[in-house]
């Protein structure tokens, strides 16, 4: 122990390599207490899953509300998921280099970062009463952070 005290002492920028490695360390036991959990009931949902996810889920619950009907969803992104790795940063001379960290040889993702709604396009079997019509606008608003005029309900053809 006092040998890597003492390696320590004699390294350059010892304060950023010491820092690297408490966030690794922290981050690692994070992900390893946390990794198994999920809030979805039991159901993963993979990044590249969250958008058709999101429009069905909105689509399930447009159709539970009175008057409605069955529904379908399709909701326009501004993008897609974006991951975000823990990096190592090294520096060899004037050289910075990085590279992903892995913790059990899977990346250990800082951050995902959802993408936001732009529109919602919503065709249901009520869709044509004014009244449904406004109550689903106010509810898809409220779940997808949405302003009333991107979204547009349609009643179905019979």
């Amino acid at each position: 122990m006092t040998k890597l005290i003492q390696k320590l002492k004699g390294l350059k920028h010892k304060e950023l390599i010491i820092a690297v490695v408490a966030v690794v360390v922290m981050l690692v036991i994070y992900f390893s207490s946390f990794g198994g959990s999920d809030s979805n009931n039991g159901e993963s949902i993979t990044p590249s899953d969250y958008c058709l996810a999101k429009q069905q889920e909105i689509a399930a619950i447009i159709s539970q509300m009175e008057g409605a009907g069955n529904a379908n969803v399709v909701i326009n992104w501004a993008s897609s998921v974006e991951i975000i790795p823990a990096q190592n940063v090294t520096e060899n001379g004037n050289t910075l280099s990085s590279s992903v960290v892995l913790a059990s040889g899977e990346p250990i993702i800082l951050k995902e970062i959802y993408p936001r709604a732009i529109g919602a396009l919503i065709v249901c079997e009520g869709g044509s009463d004014a009244r449904v019509k406004v109550n689903i606008i106010m509810a898809v608003s409220t779940l997808l952070d949405l302003q009333a005029d991107k979204i547009l309900v349609y009643g179905t053809s019979k």
